[in-house]
């Protein structure tokens, strides 16, 4: 009963609480039991057990109750996979060993002896404190868990079934069986294996038990599965990681700190201690009381147990089919369940209630990616056109549009702001080396100028930029151009006084040496010159000092306003005025200036475009959803190599304020995306990244993302925390119920010769749009 009660519990665990296990509790009053009466007080984090958290919260603030409830599936996962893959190895090395195999029989002895001169407890903490196994995901590390744990594990298995083979082997019947003339191999597979089977099985659960036992010992070394969290100051007095995901084992990893402060905090290490009790306790119970059924002469349980190893052997099968008009039921029933099998596995149960177009999305991509656009750069004549198109269309599909001007001039200053994109028509490089050979190289085809010196504007805007001096590696040298190889990128920290401090700009020109890198940039206007070279430019500085003339024409301003472009569909029974809730779909459409590209770039137009066919597909429902809805395409975004107030999603959420002011009215969710891709890539991504204000069903919300990816057959990675958002995603996700991104905002390939339309990942461009339209329609924790 135990068992099966922990089965329910890992499968259904809806059934026994609402709770949100990463949600995390702010202070607030609770209510508690104290000498058998409720009384009320203010309770920060940990609070104690109370009417809303029936077992207290740990020092984030999470429900341990929920997060004991959904870490069941994982731990008991981990639990079954650390005996599978224990008795794959125990098995075959034991039978080998009990039926005279020397080589099996030597191999368990040496990974037993090994394991009794090193404790298997030390043994695993060692290897499972490497980073590689720190930084798995969920389901990797149960996986990469299971596997070690098993290999330091599983020769005591293989110990007792040898010696269970050998009892068998010296039965008298083996005897005759013998004499028959039955090989070994029959023997093995005809006589022993059936009497193994009963004990096997009991073994079987006794090893999930142990391999419980393992996880929470490793608990108290801080070894559990999954990544961490960063626990810090901000949200209260902490500083260290714990684990992110509910899991068992993690909520003991502060049981070291946790035992000092026992009376002031116990629910910390009781339930999850208690919980740990209870698994083990039912699992081994259930372990002995096969073993003593399986003990009985004229047992039930052991009848049955081989009447389905006969019935399930493919062997009988295969004979029953050849026989058909003997064993016509037993082999049409048989054949109707492997027919039932195969479909249960195959066939998509849940499939999308209303389907992407992929030819529509691939036509937004074209469109968006053309070259009358020049790119799509932020406050050029292109990028305003590409703004124009995008109005005419989310107009057209019944949306209201509004557009949010970003200014490009400091009201405070009255000067340029720093980081708006510029565009340079040409530029070239000449270098010159110490045996007076010289060779040119040129703008977006060797280098790209990802900020050119403020001073250039006091100069004349017919004039031509030069600067020429010798290349260095030295620091602080003002008459050289510094080969900076420690680039952090462009920064601006904005204060609440009439200064500013701007950061990055030590020297007047710089070359920044990324290894390999070729992606094209724009141009910025900032304290300094900074240059990316490319292939054989960096090469060529690479070795060694050279004299270099830069020589590049009068950088252009903004010629258009930069400018956000928001859509909304109201719900059902609301209105523009008053939307309630809202979800907010968010992604940039601007990109990199080109000028006569023979193939333009089109990875940065793919959120755009994937957008705008979601769009068309909820604008096209019947009836409209029961939530806002509201596309915001982002202008000045793509760049992650800049910080800038005067990118979109900075200004919507910092300078406007306007998610504050959402979160004062109705609340919003926000769904990021971005790049799918190139089809070199291996995975998708798919970023949450909760809030402060994290709705509660936050996490059954990404779990119903992560289903709808699997049915899709899109193979996917989850991060939380520990993967770098894209710029918006950082920005919305203060304020939100609930943050979500998907797409590989870090592909390396963007805006180089690699990135043509027939390189981008289709499958997964097609898959990102269905999975948000899927979130719309079908996902209960978004539309509840």
């Amino acid at each position: 009963m135990i068992v099966l009660f922990l089965v329910i519990v890992s499968f259904y665990p809806t059934l026994f609480t609402s709770n949100d296990p990463l949600f995390e509790e702010s202070p607030k009053f609770i209510e508690y039991k104290e000498d058998g009466e409720w009384v009320e007080k203010f309770a920060y984090n940990p609070m104690q057990p109370n009417k809303d958290n029936i077992m207290g919260t740990d020092d984030a603030g999470r429900d341990i109750y929920s997060r004991l409830v959904y870490g069941t599936r994982n731990t008991l996962k981990l639990g079954l996979l650390i005996a599978l893959f224990r008795f794959a190895l125990a098995l075959p090395l034991g039978l080998g060993a009990g039926m005279g195999l020397n080589t099996a029989s030597g191999l368990i002895k040496v990974f037993g002896t090994f394991f009794t001169a090193v404790p298997m407890l030390i043994f695993c903490f060692i290897v499972l404190n490497i980073n590689y196994f720190r930084s798995l995901q969920m389901d990797s590390s149960i996986m990469a868990f299971a596997l070690v744990l098993a290999a330091a594990g599983w020769s005591k298995s293989a110990v007792y079934i040898e010696d269970a083979v050998k009892r068998v082997m010296y039965e008298p019947f083996i005897e005759g069986e013998t004499a028959i003339g039955k090989s070994r191999l029959q023997i093995m597979y005809q006589n022993v294996l059936p009497h193994l089977i009963p004990e096997g099985v009991s073994l079987f659960f006794k090893e999930i038990g142990m391999a419980l036992f393992l996880v929470a010992q490793l608990a108290f070394l801080y070894i559990f599965v999954g990544v961490t969290r960063p626990v810090k100051a901000l949200a209260f007095i902490a500083n260290y990681a714990m684990i992110l995901e509910p899991e068992w084992g993690g909520t003991l990893s502060r049981i070291a700190v946790d035992v000092h402060r026992y009376q002031r905090v116990y629910w910390i290490t009781f339930y999850p201690i208690l919980v740990f009790s209870f698994a083990i306790m039912g699992i081994n119970l259930m372990g002995e009381g096969l073993k003593l059924e399986f003990q009985k002469r004229d047992s039930k349980v052991v009848s049955y147990i081989k009447k389905a190893f006969i019935i399930a052997s493919p062997r009988i099968y295969i004979s029953q089919l050849l026989r058909i008009k003997k064993y016509y039921v037993p082999a049409m029933l048989k054949t109707l369940f492997v027919i039932i099998l195969i479909l249960v596995f195959t066939i998509n149960w849940h499939p999308s209630k209303h389907k992407i177009d992929p030819g529509s999305a691939l036509s937004y991509l074209y469109e968006l990616s053309d070259k009358k656009y020049e790119g799509r750069t932020a406050g050029t004549p292109g990028g305003y056109q590409a703004g124009e198109y995008i109005i005419e269309i989310m107009r057209s599909y019944g949306y209201i549009v509004n557009t949010s001007d970003i200014p490009v001039i400091s009201e405070k200053t009255n000067s340029m702001s720093i980081l708006a994109p510029l565009v340079i028509d040409s530029a070239e490089i000449k270098l010159t080396y110490g045996d007076g050979t010289s060779s040119i190289y040129y703008l977006r085809e060797d280098f790209s100028i990802l900020s050119v010196d403020d001073a250039i504007l006091e100069q004349d805007p017919e004039s031509t930029i030069t600067y020429s001096a010798m290349t260095s590696e030295a620091p602080g040298d003002d008459d050289t151009f510094f080969i900076d190889r420690n680039f952090s990128g462009l920064q601006i920290l904005m204060y609440n006084t009439p200064s500013q401090r701007i950061l990055g700009a030590e020297h007047k020109v710089s070359f920044v040496m990324f290894d390999g890198y070729e992606r094209r940039h724009n141009t910025y206007l900032f304290k300094s010159t900074v240059i990316i070279p490319y292939d054989r430019l960096r090469i060529a500085l690479d070795s060694g000092p050279v004299f270099a003339e830069i020589t590049f024409s009068y950088p252009s301003l903004p010629q258009y306003p930069l400018r956000n472009i928001s859509a909304t569909l109201p719900g059902r029974d609301k209105t523009y005025e008053d939307p309630g809730e809202v979800i907010i779909i968010g992604a940039g459409y601007d990109g990199v200036y080109i000028k006569d590209a023979s193939v333009p770039f089109v990875m940065t137009a793919a959120p755009a475009a994937i957008m705008l066919e979601t769009a068309r597909v909820i604008a096209k429902l019947d009836e409209p959803l029961e939530k806002t809805i509201r596309f915001i395409f982002w202008d000045n975004e793509f760049e992650d190599i800049i910080y800038s107030p005067i990118s979109g999603s900075y200004h919507y959420a910092m300078t406007q304020k306007t998610p504050i002011m959402m979160v004062n009215t109705h609340g919003y969710y926000y769904f990021d995306i971005s790049y799918p891709g190139f089809t070199g890539e291996k995975y998708l991504n798919l970023v949450s990244y909760p809030a402060q204000r994290a709705d509660k069903s936050n996490y059954l919300l990404g779990l119903e993302i992560e289903k709808r990816l699997k049915a899709m057959d899109v193979k996917y990675m989850r991060y939380r925390y520990n993967l770098r958002p894209t710029n918006a995603l950082r920005h919305m996700r203060l304020n939100a119920l609930t943050s979500v991104g998907i797409g590989n905002n870090n592909t390396r390939d963007i805006n180089t010769a690699y990135d043509r339309p027939d390189t981008i990942d289709q499958d997964r461009f097609h898959s990102i749009g269905q999975a948000l339209v899927d979130a719309l329609t079908i996902n209960p924790y978004i539309m509840e």
